[in-house]
């Protein structure tokens, strides 16, 4: 599908500029002519849907596309003139030039929800299937809201965790900054001395100088090894299998752990119970939700919950299966959920009591991890601190014990 950029006269004789994606330059005159547009010009353009849907997209941008969608249609604006004035709101080109294209599809008589489908990585299933819901019964305006709830709340936890994670990357990065130039400048200059005083080096010593020797000697090499690591780890953590076990380990580690596991079930619970709530069936629901599922761990449960419940089972009977990735008060309300058949009710409910449970930790996450950078910063401390003053006062002793200087010899 291309871009085609076009001029034309509407019905008052004034000139619109614009732009369309379409299967050939014959449709692209079709769709204009159709919207009572006489056309001047018409060029094709570099960019594709394909290549616009490559484009990246702020979360903080399309919670505004959606909080303003939902508010013009509640308005009473059509979803035509809504998508042409949400053009105007666009903050990116890209973002600009797909909004354009779904108010063009919108006016040739395209579903939007179809329209979103030509742009997965910026309209997820999830966002398209609601549309589509919405446009079929009648709920557009609720279920943008809810779009835009769910948006709203997954951009707010992602602030909120990298707020908290910048004071221990501060700290840490300062500490290696401090502990590089020290390895790199100060220890080559008391190495000479050091040797030279024909002393056994304490442990902690000989380390630091192994360190300085392998980056003054060896650095480039050092850092072209480090990033060959990083490429590797990356392409490994994209394997299924690889990923699958680094999610599993992720959830056993102290503090980080407890925290992935209950951002996971505030996302399946949300997701899943905004799903039921704008009328998807659940075991649609189910499907849509392990596609928004990055957690290769968590998505294999909510494969298998896919197939209990295609079965006719109740969710709470499988993921009560998986203590050590659904708490039991989750499944247990969950269970309550399924038998007074508010499923998407309690799933909500779930949702806010452990995205409470994230913002509290969250919020006091400094003052849990602070000793832990306190041991780690003191232990580095106390490596240089020993590595320097050790072998001095090893020499300043063996000097003031060499032959003919005792008190005894002297007589």
């Amino acid at each position: 599908m291309a871009e085609f950029k076009y001029e034309a006269t509407n019905n008052s004789g004034d000139i619109e500029k614009g732009s369309i994606s379409s299967n050939s330059r014959d449709e692209a005159i079709e769709i204009i002519k159709s919207q009572n547009l006489s056309i001047i010009s018409l060029e094709e353009g570099k960019e594709s849907s394909k290549n616009l849907s490559k484009g990246k997209v702020k979360l903080v941008e399309k919670l505004l596309f959606f909080d303003h969608m939902g508010k013009m249609i509640n308005a009473g604006l059509s979803l035509s003139e809504t998508l042409e004035s949400l053009v105007q709101d666009a903050q990116t080109p890209v973002f600009k030039k797909i909004i354009e294209d779904l108010r063009f599809n919108v006016e040739s008589g395209n579903k939007l929800s179809d329209s979103m489908r030509k742009y997965p990585k910026i309209f997820t299933p999830l966002i398209s299937k609601m549309i589509e819901i919405g446009e079929t019964s009648g709920t557009l305006t609720e279920n943008t809201q809810l779009i835009k709830d769910q948006i709203e709340k997954s951009y707010l936890l992602r602030k909120k965790v990298v707020g908290a994670l910048m004071y221990p990357a501060i700290i840490v990065s300062i500490m290696l900054i401090v502990g590089v130039g020290l390895i790199v400048f100060v220890f080559p200059q008391l190495q000479s001395m050091f040797k030279g005083s024909g002393q056994t080096l304490p442990l902690p010593t000989q380390i630091m100088l192994g360190l300085s020797n392998l980056l003054t000697n060896y650095g480039i090499e050092v850092l072209i090894v480090l990033i060959i690591f990083v490429f590797i780890m990356k392409f490994l953590l994209k394997l299924p299998q690889a990923k699958y076990l680094w999610n599993i380990l992720s959830v056993k580690i102290p503090i980080a752990g407890d925290i992935i596991k209950k951002i996971n079930v505030t996302n399946f619970t949300r997701t899943l119970g905004n799903l039921l709530k704008s009328g998807i069936p659940i075991n649609q629901g189910i499907l849509i939700v392990k596609d928004t599922v990055s957690n290769e761990a968590y998505k294999r449960i909510i494969d298998e919950l896919s197939t209990s419940v295609e079965r006719g089972e109740i969710m709470s009977l499988t993921l009560e299966k998986y203590p050590k990735f659904f708490p039991s008060l989750a499944t247990r309300m969950i269970a309550v959920g399924d038998k007074t058949g508010n499923t998407s009710e309690m799933l909500l409910s779930v949702s806010e009591f452990y995205q409470n449970q994230i913002d509290d930790t969250l919020a006091n996450l400094s003052v849990i991890i602070e000793p832990l950078m306190l041991f780690v910063m003191g232990g580095g401390v106390l490596l240089i601190a020993l590595s320097v003053i050790a072998p001095i006062y090893q020499m300043t002793g063996s000097i003031g014990t060499t032959p003919g200087t005792s008190v005894a010899g002297s007589k």
